[in-house]
């Protein structure tokens, strides 16, 4: 009955439209009188209008960790990660709620290369990256300006070397951003939301049963076959699991 309620009201909301905002605040609201229900109600509707924000995310997150919905948690934090890569808190929530899941799976070894430059990329979020890339773009044409406009050689020279370095930074920071997105594409990455599922060799039920993966669990999709899914686990195992039995860490519209 509750469900049914906490459904009605959603539909409601969607169809008088309500402004995100207002919706976001009635979500924090519900959340603080310990609502958490109707919280996450008002907090999905703002993302079934399209907006995406790591505050809301990082509620929903919340909100799901204090019914104790492990997979929904760590599915919307690592959302709003997507979006606030640097976020403190928002690591520290997620890395509370994945000590809670059953696997624990050790990541392969990097080289010192590979993870410098992983840890440069993922510095920040693609909103994050976007914003310098902005400035900086910015803060070139500004240099240019003042170069065609100086009367000095001096201060032309200058103006000129801060115009090129610019000019390399937005070069670098656009890589960056188009490196960030590749690597999120084509990692794939999702939640297992089911309690347990059987990891298989192959995509059917009669294959051999290589481990089982448990609610929460953070797998990187690889191809899809009809009901089934090749998924790599983050120490590099591959296995087939039913399609169903996972949720993507993407948006609506993607």
């Amino acid at each position: 009955m509750k469900n049914i309620l906490l459904l009605a009201l959603f539909s409601c909301l969607t169809c008088f439209g309500q402004d995100p905002e207002d919706l976001f605040r009635e979500g924090n609201i519900a959340y603080n009188k310990g609502a958490y229900d109707r919280a996450i109600v008002y907090y999905d509707s703002v993302s079934s209008l399209g907006v995406h924000s790591p505050e809301l995310y990082f509620n929903l997150g919340n909100a799901y960790y204090k019914k104790n919905a492990i997979a929904s948690s760590i599915l919307n934090y690592e959302k709003a990660l997507l979006l606030d890569a640097g976020n403190e808190q928002l690591i520290n929530n997620l890395v509370y709620a994945q000590n809670m899941t059953l696997d624990r799976f050790t990541s392969l070894p990097e080289s010192e290369l590979k993870k410098a430059t992983a840890d440069l990329v993922f510095l920040t979020s693609v909103r994050g990256w976007s914003m310098v890339l902005i400035a900086v773009f910015w803060l070139a044409a500004l240099l240019f300006f003042l170069f065609k406009r100086s009367n000095s050689s001096i201060r032309k020279r200058l103006f000129f070397t801060g115009f090129v370095i610019s000019l390399l930074l937005s070069i670098l920071t656009l890589v960056i951003i188009l490196q960030q997105k590749n690597t999120l594409r084509n990692t794939n990455p999702a939640i297992v939301f089911v309690q347990s599922e059987s990891f298989r060799a192959e995509p059917n039920m009669r294959s051999e049963v290589l481990l089982t993966i448990h609610e929460g669990a953070k797998v990187f999709i690889v191809e899809g076959v009809e009901d089934w899914i090749k998924i790599k686990l983050q120490n590099g195992s591959i296995g087939w699991i039913p399609r169903s039995s996972v949720q993507p860490i993407s948006f609506a519209e993607e």
